[in-house]
């Protein structure tokens, strides 16, 4: 998911050529991440070696410490780029989507597809960079966090369209929600199963649904609560 670029007065006044600069700066970078992902996804983080990452991107380690100050930068580095494709993915799709319910299950299909397609970044992101605290504290972070707020928009404008009920917390249902999604990732990613993520999908969404669906009957129970 990527987001539009909006260049400032200084940004407008560039020469071509270094637009282009620019361009092929940005080019390296992305190119040493996706190297950076396949190495650490195959060999795992801690066996992992700058050398090893240079070798893959074919570049040389003065390169790439022009981008990046450690490997533990490099690392961090790589779910940014990724969440900011995934952020842009499902705002592409929203818009075309009628209705919370319809919403949360393009949520859930575009997560699943995402780390079935990209079974590297899915161990990075599940495996390695999960319980580590310093990467709490990154702008990398704060961009999946910003994807965790989709849910809860989507689990708010339910709740508005009374489709949802108005009696759970909405930061618990989200958890619900990336806890099926995650889980079920990480069996796959250490077990092999199920053997596809993507076809998951529907049960995953059924059973939030479930949770989360307001009954017909809902109302009745409350005006008759009220009433006694």
């Amino acid at each position: 998911m990527f987001f539009p670029q909006v260049f400032c007065k200084e940004d407008s006044q560039l020469s071509n050529q270094q637009k282009k600069g620019g361009k092929k700066s940005s080019q390296r970078e992305a190119s040493i991440l996706e190297s950076a992902l396949k190495v650490i996804g195959e060999k795992g983080y801690e066996t992992t070696t700058i050398s090893d990452i240079c070798r893959e991107a074919n570049v040389s380690e003065s390169t790439l410490y022009e981008y990046f100050s450690s490997k533990e930068d490099v690392l961090f580095s790589i779910p940014k780029m990724y969440s900011r494709r995934i952020l842009e993915g499902i705002q592409i799709i929203r818009p075309y989507c009628d209705g919370a319910r319809a919403k949360l299950k393009v949520f859930i299909r575009v997560a699943l597809e995402i780390y079935e397609q990209n079974p590297h970044y899915a161990s990075v992101v599940l495996l390695t960079l999960k319980g580590n605290r310093s990467f709490l504290r990154t702008p990398a972070y704060q961009l999946i966090r910003e994807g965790y707020r989709t849910i809860i928009d989507i689990l708010h404008e339910g709740i508005e369209e009374g489709v949802f009920r108005n009696d759970f917390d909405v930061y618990l249902a989200r958890n619900m929600v990336l806890g099926f999604i995650e889980h079920l990732t990480i069996q796959w990613l250490l077990l092999g199963r199920p053997n596809s993520l993507a076809e998951q999908k529907d049960m995953i969404y059924g059973m939030v649904l479930k949770a989360l669906e307001k009954k017909e009957d809902d109302d009745f129970i409350n005006v008759k609560l009220k009433i006694e």
